[in-house]
């Protein structure tokens, strides 16, 4: 019988799948946020076929996307299940100013986390997810600083991934797979490196233009 942890990993995963399919689409001929009938159901369709094992499989097909990806982050999935239930439900968008301040957090932490955590330099940040006070209090400082300036998206994904590493719903006993992935992490360095090239040609094409 598959664990709590297995089955909570192989679910999140192919409920990551149907939203990057989403967020496929947008890119397509098609780019209305409202979807027909027909697309919900195929979105359906493709949840079931992630979870449920083939005629001579032991495993579903989430679970060797798994053996791939492995397993995703509680922010990662927060945010695929907020983007489902936008384009399902027509819940509420993250804000654009929400957005680019969680990823730029999300990018300053993999810069910081994953370099010292393969070795270069003396000290290890991910030390610190083993339930490290001060890193708890470092939490709780940027999620005060956040509700400061009116962003509310970070301090509540925090907060869910505390509750979820409370739990041991993941396999792992670190906070930091609970808070951030390399998926999530490379996402938002690419975003924020490609917000950064817009803010400079912004610049230029107004120093040219005066």
């Amino acid at each position: 019988m598959i664990g709590l942890t297995d089955a909570f990993a192989v679910c999140g995963i192919a409920m990551a799948l149907c939203a990057g399919a989403l967020s496929l689409r947008r890119f397509g001929r098609h780019k209305s946020f409202v979807l027909s009938p027909w697309v919900k159901g195929l979105l359906l369709a493709l949840f079931i076929a992630l979870l449920v094992p083939k005629t001579g499989a032991s495993i579903p097909l989430a679970a060797f996307f798994r053996g791939f990806t492995g397993d995703l982050s509680i922010t990662l999935l927060a945010l695929s299940f907020w983007g489902l239930c936008h384009r399902l439900f027509d819940v509420l968008p993250v804000s654009k100013r929400e957005l680019t301040a969680l990823l730029g957090v999300v990018a300053a932490t993999a810069l910081l986390l994953y370099p010292t955590a393969l070795g270069w330099g003396d000290w290890d940040a991910y030390r610190l997810g083993w339930g490290s006070w001060w890193f708890l209090l470092a939490l709780l400082v940027l999620c005060g600083v956040s509700v400061w300036l009116g962003l509310y998206v970070l301090p509540a994904l925090v907060a869910l991934a505390l509750l979820a590493w409370s739990f041991g719903v993941m396999e792992s006993g670190n906070l930091w797979d609970y808070l951030l992935d390399p998926w999530l992490s490379a996402y938002a360095l690419v975003f924020v490196f490609i917000k950064c090239l817009q803010s400079v040609f912004r610049r230029f094409v107004y120093r040219s233009s005066h």
